[in-house]
């Protein structure tokens, strides 16, 4: 269960427990004897301690806050190399103002008959990677890393954005043994904290500093001249977790960050040293309409009416068409002129201008710019904001600006419907998957706040139509035409790439025979299904004298999705799942069928499976579907939903057996 916190820290204060004293290199026997972790014997490493600490630092006269990492781990494994792996997230604003990662600092610990051996990170292997248009993240690994190494690292974040105070994970994808994290808060700046996964922290305490501080020098906050001579205690909090279990990555949920056991910060208000506060405990309407104030958000939009006029008047010719039609006619347009650079945004990231010349940008700059085009032509559209599935979910009753990340078009007109176009392989009122994340918010100048559902109630089906042939020789040739739908259907364009060679390598190796000739139609006609069909040969399995051979061949489900016995997160398919099956099997006079498998139908509120067969002279005919109803799950049906995949996977693949007349007769 998730349970959420509130709760301003500059006065709390509980006091019980202790905290570890732990020094970098200063290993324990317990520490190098380790061979499994107790609590959890299949872990492949463990995390022996995990150390946090955020305090705020004089710099010329203000304050930035210092982040110092400090962790350590036992490797069981080194196959399993991504525990080897280290990054660090850093931020950047529009303005250039920056973070800072320094004094990285890494050791590979190995022992070999009771002799230590270490080997320390090479400044110069320490690389850099660009994530989107504000995060950069340092990268390393960690060297000569063996069965039983220990591996410690530590670090330091300087951030000079207040709102960034670090957050701090306690649970990761193995297990931890102590997890600590320290915050020291100056008066001038207050945050409540949001508690995802936990009740209660095994120990946890807030105390005031005995020492005094004193603001220095003269600084410029918040627009203020601040003066010196004025002083303070921090207010210092522990938060202490022990024995963390692994958190497991379970199939089909919506974020690791929805659900692992973490704290995060938000700045809430500054108490001015002159007296009097500014609040950032806002709403969501007046955060609206700083996004319209915007110079990368909504006064980009208006800055690109000009070019829209333009286009609208050389480019496109959309007069006598209805606001469906436009809209339809402006997104296609947008997705076949414009790339998409592989960047997220809630805001642009160059001038229109710029976007318009280069006809390339992030997410952002492509949707705002698609939403002026609208506007511009008469179809009323609107921005809306959104948190994707891999930045977490959106909770309304903390209206911050950091907690969306993502902006696509809402196009108000008759039935309504949301577009995004970075991807010319969705349709124009369909959203790509990382946007379909419970709700987000319409950004208008009205009062109220506007939220709207992100979620898909479309079916999306993979209908499979099988015609298979067995000669006298017991030879076996197949046609298969396989035919997709909605999200289906996307994902099978995004998969193959209308590429005939990747076609024919993924389902030559799916159904184990060679496939003779392969096609694919209506690729770019991204608003119909999307069809392959194969050609193949088949070789039956033959036992004892005996022809075997699965009608639906290898196309169902062969492996449960779901392994876990019990689940504690919701099940969450996107969208809703349907798959159907007809097969024509025909066989030769020499061959006659042991035993036809019984017929299968089971339906209820969560799941509709069918599986039928007829047989007719040497005709043997399969229909099968199943579908769930559901696009999520609650870890109370969890155990269903297993059951019904077993289900699917031992009904839909059972084989049909047959014998030699010569054979029988005998």
């Amino acid at each position: 269960m998730k349970y959420l916190f509130i709760i301003t820290l500059l006065f709390t204060q509980f006091s019980f427990g202790q905290t570890k004293k732990i020094k970098f290199g200063e290993i324990s026997k317990e520490e190098i004897d380790m061979k499994i972790y107790q609590k959890d014997k299949d872990a492949k490493a463990v995390i022996l301690f995990d150390k946090g600490e955020s305090y705020f630092y004089d710099n010329h006269g203000g304050y930035d806050i210092r982040f110092t990492r400090h962790k350590r781990l036992k490797i069981f494994d080194k196959r399993d190399t991504k525990n080897a792996e280290v990054s660090i997230f850093y931020y950047i604003n529009d303005d250039g103002k920056s973070e800072k990662v320094k004094s990285i600092k890494a050791v590979t610990y190995n022992y070999k008959n009771g002799i230590q051996t270490k080997k320390e990170l090479d400044a110069s292997s320490v690389y850099e990677e660009k994530i989107n248009s504000r995060w950069r993240c340092k990268k390393f690994v960690f060297p000569n890393v063996q069965d039983g190494s220990i591996l410690e690292y530590t670090y330091k974040l300087e951030t000079p954005f207040k709102f960034n105070l670090p957050n701090w994970e306690f649970q990761s994808r193995i297990p931890t043994i102590y997890s600590e994290y320290n915050v020291s808060l100056i008066p001038f700046y207050e945050y409540v904290f949001q508690l995802q996964g936990i009740s209660r922290f095994d120990y946890r305490n807030s105390v005031r500093s005995t020492k005094t501080r004193e603001w220095g020098g003269v600084a410029k906050v918040y627009g203020q001249n601040v003066s010196g001579g004025l002083e303070f205690y921090d207010q210092l909090h522990t938060y202490v977790l022990k024995d963390v279990p692994a958190f497991v990555d379970e199939s089909f949920i919506s974020s690791i960050n929805d659900y692992l056991i973490k704290i995060n910060f938000q700045l809430s208000k500054f108490n001015q040293p002159t007296g009097g506060s500014i609040s950032f405990m806002t709403t969501w309407t007046e955060l609206n309409e700083l996004l319209l104030k915007n110079d990368n958000f909504g006064k980009y939009i208006k800055g690109s009416s000009k070019i829209a006029k333009k286009i609208l008047a050389t480019e496109l010719n959309i007069g006598s068409q209805s606001d469906r039609d436009k809209a339809k006619t402006i997104i296609k347009y947008v997705k076949n002129n414009f790339e998409w650079n592989g960047y997220n945004g809630k805001y642009a990231s160059q001038s229109p201008k710029s976007f318009y010349n280069h006809k390339e940008g992030n997410s952002a700059d492509i949707n705002l710019f698609m939403i002026a085009l609208l506007n511009e032509a008469g179809v009323e559209t609107k921005p809306l904001i959104l948190s994707t599935r891999q930045n977490g979910k959106l909770i309304s009753k903390y209206p911050f600006d950091h907690s969306t990340n993502y902006v696509i078009a809402f196009v108000n007109i008759e039935s309504p419907f949301m577009s995004d176009g970075t991807d010319v392989l969705l349709p124009y009122n369909r959203l790509p998957l990382k946007c379909i994340h419970e709700k987000g918010i319409i950004v208008d100048d009205n009062e109220e706040t506007k939220w709207v559902s992100l979620e898909n109630n479309v079916s999306a089906l993979e209908k499979h139509i099988i015609q298979l042939k067995i000669d006298n020789s017991f030879n076996g040739s197949g046609n298969i035409s396989i035919l997709n739908t909605g999200y289906n259907s996307y994902l099978t364009r995004q998969l193959f790439q209308n590429d005939e060679g990747k076609i024919k390598e993924f389902f030559s190796k799916e159904l184990g025979g060679e496939i003779i000739n392969v096609r694919a139609s209506d690729y770019k006609k991204v608003s119909i299904p999307h069809s392959i069909h194969l050609k193949t040969n088949l070789e039956p399995e033959i036992v004892a004298n005996n022809v075997v051979i699965k009608p639906l061949l290898n196309l169902p489900i062969t492996e449960n999705y779901f392994t876990q016995k019990e689940r504690k997160h919701l099940v969450d398919f996107i969208y809703k799942r349907n798959q159907e099956f007809e097969s024509t099997l025909e066989i030769p006079s020499n061959l006659s069928l042991v035993e036809l498998p019984p017929n299968y139908q089971f339906e209820n509120s969560l799941v509709n499976i069918n599986l039928l067969y007829t047989v007719k002279d040497n005709i043997i005919v399969t229909k099968g579907s199943y579908s769930f109803k559901k696009t999520k799950y609650q870890p109370s049906e969890y155990a269903q939903v297993k059951r019904y995949f077993d289900q699917i996977i031992k009904k839909f693949n059972q084989p049909l057996v047959f014998e030699t007349i010569e054979k029988h007769q005998k």
